[in-house]
């Protein structure tokens, strides 16, 4: 599987929306011309701002790298399928996870 940067990943992401600028200029340009100069200045500047602000939002989660989204650690929860080496299953509160456990193996309700 080929592994994409995140700014080819970002760039991947948002050109559908910027192909959407052009259109919009030319469109204002043969249906609206009084209108043009105002369309071309607000689309160019609302893109940038656009890719501005989706850049500071959505940036961040495009790496590869493993996110400690959730904090388990001290957490009671219950096994549902047996817990070994390879595989397991827990529900810790309303959520099922994937487990295993390196020492042993852990039977259903644990």
């Amino acid at each position: 599987m080929v592994k994409f940067s995140p700014t080819a990943k970002f760039i991947v992401i948002t050109i559908d929306e910027l192909i959407l600028v052009p259109i919009a200029i030319v469109l204002a340009y043969f249906f609206a011309r009084e209108y043009f100069l105002p369309v071309l200045v607000i689309t160019i500047i609302g893109a940038a701002v656009f890719v501005a602000i989706k850049y500071h939002l959505v940036y961040p989660t495009l790496s590869d790298e493993y996110h400690r989204i959730y904090e388990l650690e001290g957490m009671t929860g219950r096994v549902i399928a047996p817990v070994g080496r390879d595989s397991g299953k827990i529900k810790v509160g309303s959520e099922i996870w994937d487990a295993r456990c390196d020492q042993g193996e852990l039977p259903v309700g644990t």
